[in-house]
């Protein structure tokens, strides 16, 4: 009688025992992954601090249902990276033009040199029609959905020489990414564009391969290219967002209340790093102005966007959507 007690017992602690132990393994298992990637960040970089904000919003907010894991460049370059978001290899992607470029060309109007005058009507073009159809064609064409944005900064121009007007751009070697609308917009300027791999860049401007070249204050300052320039113009010529994309098929497989969440965190990250990147390119050109004799220029802006024009209209009737310059023409003219 006592022994069938004892057995008893020892069956039941061993029933409970390894149902306890499969408890732990289902609940090690419940939590959903989640891998954000990124092309350009280091860990002290400010993408880097937007990706650690998501990361602990999300996994506090969901209070573990979703782990977030973060991914850097040793899983490949941008286009590298997108290819395996659209795919679904990683839920979450980090990217500056390129998605836009290619996913949704059709309305890759941000893009553009000397299209937008501000970051307001920028922001009016992704938060209105312009923005809704981007979204869309991104959801069409590459499974991913835009669900934040953060800014990069607006690319200036640089050179050793004065630039006031588009004349003073007249036969100026420029540096420019091998891009063919890029091209065709600077050749309007009198420029002549002359791609270069960015590696390259501070040789080829030290040994004047190139007179100038245009990029945000963050690369130049990194790059330190105020050792072979002279001058910083204000153009802001294009001015860019980073864009965070999301897995459609992920974003759709959570509940509601998660993509709520995710959107919610993604959004206030973001915010937070535009925040933060105002403030240090503000500081990056004070201390190449203080430190390293670098002269700013204020230039007739409103004179090159007038050169640039035509060319910008021949681009949109030739790779834009029919509709995008009326929409364009509301955010601009309205």
């Amino acid at each position: 009688m006592n022994r069938c007690i004892v057995c008893t017992v020892v069956m039941m602690c061993i029933v409970g025992a390894a149902a306890f132990a499969s408890g732990d393994q289902e609940t090690a298992t419940e939590a959903t992954e989640l891998a954000v990637v990124m092309h350009s960040a280091r860990t002290d970089e400010i993408v880097w601090g937007i990706a650690e904000r998501i990361k602990s919003g999300i996994e506090e907010q969901t209070q573990g249902r979703i782990a977030v894991r973060l991914v850097g460049q040793e899983v490949g370059g941008e286009r590298d990276q997108l290819e395996a978001t659209s795919r679904g290899e990683f839920q979450i992607v980090q990217s500056g033009a390129m998605v836009i470029a290619n996913y949704a060309p059709r309305y890759g109007v941000t893009a553009v040199p000397f299209v937008f005058p501000d970051f307001e009507s920028v922001a009016m073009a992704y938060e209105g029609e312009l923005g809704k159809r981007m979204s869309d064609a991104l959801i069409e064409n590459g499974n991913m959905r835009l669900i934040g944005r953060s800014l990069r900064g607006a690319r200036l121009l640089t050179a050793r020489n004065p630039i006031m007007t588009p004349a003073d751009m007249d036969g100026v070697k420029l540096r420019v990414p091998e891009i063919d609308t890029w091209v065709q917009v600077w050749n309007s300027t009198g420029a002549l564009p002359t791609p270069v791999a960015w590696p390259e860049v501070f040789s080829a401007l030290q040994t004047g391969v190139v007179d100038a070249q245009e990029n945000p204050i963050a690369q130049i300052y990194e790059a330190k290219l105020y050792e072979v320039q002279n001058y910083i113009m204000m153009t802001e010529h294009i001015l860019e967002y980073f864009h965070w994309c999301i897995n459609e098929e992920f974003f759709q497989s959570l509940s509601a209340a998660d993509r709520q969440i995710v959107q919610s965190v993604v959004r206030e990250a973001t915010d937070w790093g535009t925040s933060q990147q105002d403030a240090k390119s503000q500081e990056k050109l004070e201390e190449m102005v203080n430190e390293h004799n670098i002269q700013v220029i204020q230039l007739e802006k409103a004179a090159f966007f007038a050169v640039a024009r035509p060319v910008i209209e021949e681009i949109s009737d030739r790779l834009w959507a029919p509709e995008v310059s009326s929409l364009l023409a509301e955010i601009l003219d309205g």
